[in-house]
């Protein structure tokens, strides 16, 4: 008998999903964008070589999520949590979160480029060569994340707080930062290479571990 969860190089683009329950769905080449999601549970959802792009959720649970090579881009998501979500070599380019909790993802050698994070919060992390490019962060919380080279470049933050971060030789060339808070953060090897920051705070933070301040504006020292 057919799997009907095993999805190969087919077309379930434009689904819409109210109130459900989606378990072990499993695709490989096929393409799930224009899905509109909500207030449902998505459970162990793989993703290999997928299309996701122009998708919508709201006050929907994301549980063992793994993307490997898809393209999920221009997408739209509020009220969301995403938990032990894993990704590789994926692009989740100029999408927007709103009020999203990020809990214990994976990644690796994925884009975020020119992505929106409104009132969200990542905890737990761990991730590897990873792009934040031109990303906006605003009222966002940032707690005991781990990351090796993780670049943020251009990226604006504002009212974000790290907490007990490890941003070893993560890359915040010519980010901005307002009002934003560093707590117990270690910064081995960050690059600050012409931040600003603006009312910027460091608690329990060295920002001399970091590589490279040249040009940084704002700092107190």
């Amino acid at each position: 008998m057919p799997d009907d969860n095993a999805w190969e190089n087919r077309d379930v683009s434009g689904r819409l999903v109210m109130e459900e329950s989606l378990d072990d769905i499993r695709a490989a080449g096929s393409d799930l964008s224009g899905w509109r999601i909500w207030r449902s549970t998505i459970k162990t959802f793989n993703l290999n070589d997928c299309r996701f792009n122009n998708c919508w959720a709201h006050e929907s649970q994301w549980r063992e999520l793994t993307f490997d090579h898809c393209l999920c881009r221009y997408g739209f998501y509020s009220q969301c949590t995403f938990n032990k979500m894993s990704a590789e070599s994926s692009f989740f380019n100029d999408s927007h979160f709103v009020d999203c909790r990020f809990e214990g993802s994976v990644g690796e050698l994925n884009s975020f480029g020119l992505c929106g994070f409104e009132n969200c919060r990542w905890s737990g992390s761990r991730l590897s060569e990873v792009s934040f490019i031109g990303t906006r962060w605003r009222g966002c919380l940032l707690e005991g994340e781990s990351y090796s080279f993780v670049r943020f470049p251009s990226a604006v933050f504002v009212q974000a707080r790290f907490v007990d971060c490890n941003l070893r030789k993560a890359i915040f060339r010519r980010a901005v930062f307002v009002a934003c808070r560093f707590e117990n953060c270690r910064l081995k090897e960050a690059v600050f290479h012409n931040a600003r920051f603006v009312d910027t705070v460091f608690e329990g933070t060295d920002i001399h571990e970091a590589a490279n301040l040249e040009g940084a504006e704002g700092l107190q020292w």
